[in-house]
């Protein structure tokens, strides 16, 4: 009996002690800040924005260092117009992002699929106006060269194909406004969406966490 108790703790034990590990490091690395370049008071005007568990990059659709419309149709977002001046950009793991519209939509395979299945990724990009003044938002300025930095990072994070051009999934979208694109890499619990985020702002040289795998960790750093 004590040795079947014993091992049924170890069993559980096991578990905990890795939760446990995973979430203090991820509190003392997000916590742990990466310096970048001093903030400027002019330059180009970014947003992160949160929906309580996932952050997206809200970014100028058009300027004079980076046009979005050379890479995303016009058509891709049909029910935009001159209101849509911004273009919100956001990775995650494919499967849980198609298939979990609502948060009433998760089932746990969906779940423990993009935690450790090693899918394949997308980018989920809406047409949006300038988010400013949203308590959902925090709000930063980049030089010139720091913003070109975070488009090229956010650029190489498309898959593309043999010509060059990102890969739309067709009706894949919420709405009119908003689209899916097949992405490079793979969701887990290390490279978490909020991740992505937090290496686009490293990419950019803003001050953020050494690893950002959760939301709070990454916008304690842009609010």
């Amino acid at each position: 009996m004590r040795i079947v108790r014993g091992g049924v703790l170890l069993a559980v034990a096991g578990p905990v002690a890795v939760v446990g590990a995973y979430l203090l490091a991820a509190v003392a690395l997000a916590s742990l800040p990466v310096d970048g370049r001093p903030a400027v008071r002019n330059g180009v005007e970014i947003f992160v924005c949160t929906n309580g568990v996932h952050t997206d990059l809200v970014l100028p659709a058009a300027n004079g260092l980076v046009d979005w419309t050379t890479d995303l149709r016009h058509g891709d977002f049909p029910g935009t117009g001159p209101w849509a001046s911004h273009v919100s950009f956001g990775w995650g793991d494919r499967a849980f992002y198609l298939e979990t519209r609502q948060w009433s939509d998760l089932r746990l395979s969906t779940a423990l699929s993009a935690l450790f299945g090693g899918g394949p990724s997308v980018m989920h990009v809406y047409a949006m106006p300038r988010p400013a003044g949203s308590p959902d938002c925090g709000a930063l300025r980049l030089g010139n060269e720091a913003y070109r930095a975070l488009a090229a990072f956010v650029r190489g994070s498309f898959r593309r194909d043999g010509a060059g051009r990102v890969i739309p999934l067709p009706g894949s979208g919420y709405g009119a406004t908003d689209l899916f694109y097949e992405a490079v890499g793979h969701y887990s619990p290390v490279e978490t969406c909020n991740e992505w985020t937090g290496k686009a702002l490293r990419a950019a040289g803003v001050t953020v966490g050494a690893w950002t795998p959760f939301e709070g960790s990454v916008m304690r750093w842009v609010r």
